[in-house]
């Protein structure tokens, strides 16, 4: 073996690993990213990487990026939390500069490179599972047992538009379809069955953006009609079925008081400053002494005020009547799930879209009704987002520094009186507004350009692989700080280069 293979089998096997650690290990993340960068330098072959960076010198649009963050120095007070995130933004200019000066992947060696990413992802999506059979889960983000739920979604995503890319690849039908289709259903099915929202909106843009690219790529004929047809269809369907659930959960059925007494002579409570929920307005047909002593009969959880909550709830969702009668007409599944504090019938469906929506319906009920936004990571978005924009008002040009955003930002909670301002150090959650703050418009501005500038000038490299990937990037960064996690950078750094410079599909 010569030298030159030796390196390039480290290169090889290093990305696949370090691919395979996305989804599961951010310290082997961090060991396999050094390991490739050693293994670059140790290659010594300045020549051939410079011919490389001559014939892909975009690639430093990426590596650009990093630099760009040290615009976030001119404003910094706390160096000591500024030099902390600039070091974990390395991948961000190491990742780029490796790929484009490194002999570039075969079309066999990319393909194992993007299975073992599937293969990985599908192993811990399996873990995830077996620890929800097999543990009492009260919040269903603890099956995401490696990683972060929302970043690991991200890697879902990515993974299903891979199985996509290698399904449709080939013009003849074999097992190997067969299984790429079985394991994106089992992808989908997880995403609903672990209630990620971000990764579900994300899908529903990517299978849009996926029918708009058959429709220009396709030629003119009947298959374009279809592929038009399926995209109506999908978006009137979608549109048609979550009008129903927004219906079903906010129309109060109750809006007639039929009965004013329970089945055993005592009288109801009705509390009309109480919010809708699944079609009940939760304060009406309330009778706590009857739900006490039933539950004494059903149930040695103790019962308190929490559990009454839950309880009262759990029943106005089943449209039954808070009273003796409705415990008692509980079947010992129902009863299970109140003593694990779910307060819904709808959270525990399996899938649908029901029971992610629900959840969510009902923190803007609290909100709507009494401003609480501490059981809502929706809600405390929101104020996040309203916080960082005042920041921002009197810091647009500079930001406040890469030190300091996270620091201003709780200054502003404080200042705004904030319900949530006793939780420090949260940062944004909203990449660009994260940007903005850290380094003011400019960071901002050369972020986009970075998401943007392939479709501008590369559009004979961008392939959909690479769309699909700027897609997942590009919406969950309205709703997280994607790239101020490890995972959320290696996705972008290390997957965008190889890509843009290594795929001609």
């Amino acid at each position: 073996m010569t030298r030159e293979l030796f390196h390039h089998k480290v290169y090889l096997f290093g990305t696949m690993v370090l691919v395979a650690s996305m989804p599961l290990s951010h310290f082997s993340m961090g060991l396999t990213s050094f390991i490739l960068f050693l293994n670059w330098i140790a290659e010594w072959n300045w020549k051939e990487k410079w011919s490389n960076l001559k014939a892909n010198k975009e690639g430093l649009i990426f590596a650009g990026l990093f630099v760009a963050c040290l615009l976030g120095l001119i404003k910094t007070e706390n160096w000591a939390f500024a030099s902390h995130n600039l070091l974990s933004k390395l991948p961000l200019l190491f990742a780029p500069i490796v790929v484009i000066t490194t002999r570039p992947f075969t079309k066999k060696e990319l393909d194992w490179i993007l299975n073992t990413f599937v293969a990985s992802t599908a192993f811990c999506c399996v873990c995830s599972v077996t620890y929800w059979l097999t543990h009492t889960v009260s919040n269903i983000r603890e099956i995401s047992i490696f990683i972060d739920h929302i970043r690991f979604s991200l890697c879902i995503d990515l993974s299903i538009t891979f199985c996509f890319y290698f399904l449709t690849r080939s013009s003849q039908w074999h097992w190997l379809n067969w299984l790429y289709l079985a394991v994106m259903v089992f992808f989908v099915g997880y995403l609903f069955f672990a209630q990620t929202l971000t990764g579900i909106l994300i899908l529903a843009v990517l299978c849009v953006v996926f029918l708009f690219y058959a429709l220009i790529s396709m030629p003119s004929g009947w298959i374009r009609a279809v592929s038009l047809s399926l995209l109506t269809a999908a978006i009137v369907a979608g549109t048609v079925y979550t009008s129903r659930i927004c219906t079903k959960y906010f129309k109060n059925q109750d809006i007639t008081i039929t009965e004013t007494q329970t089945a055993l002579g005592n009288a109801y409570e009705f509390d009309e400053e109480t919010p809708v929920e699944s079609g009940h307005r939760i304060g009406y047909y309330v009778c706590k002494p009857e739900l006490q002593a039933a539950w004494a009969l059903r149930s040695d959880s103790l019962y308190n005020d929490y559990l009454e909550q839950t309880l009262i709830r759990y029943l106005n969702s089943k449209g039954l009547h808070k009273d003796y009668a409705g415990v008692m007409a509980l079947d010992e599944d129902d009863i299970r799930n109140v003593e694990r504090y779910i307060a819904n019938y709808d959270y525990t469906r399996p899938f649908g879209l029901r029971r992610v929506l629900y959840q969510n319906f009902f923190s803007l009920s609290m909100f709507w009704q009494y401003r609480y936004i501490d059981n809502s990571t929706l809600l405390q978005r929101i104020e996040l987002w309203r916080a960082s924009a005042a920041v921002i008002e009197d810091n647009w040009q500079l930001g406040v520094g890469i030190g300091d955003f996270k620091a201003a930002l709780d200054e502003q909670l404080a200042a705004q009186n904030s319900t949530i301002a006793y939780k420090q150090n949260r940062g944004s959650h909203q990449q660009f507004l994260t940007y903005w703050l850290m380094g003011g418009i400019l960071l901002v501005v050369y972020f986009l350009f970075v998401l943007v500038f392939p479709f501008l000038k590369m559009r004979n490299k961008v392939t959909l692989l690479y769309i699909a990937l700027i897609v997942i990037i590009f919406v969950s960064c309205f709703g997280e700080d994607t790239l101020e996690t490890q995972t959320g950078r290696m996705l972008f750094s290390v997957f965008a280069p190889i890509l843009l410079f290594t795929l001609d599909d």
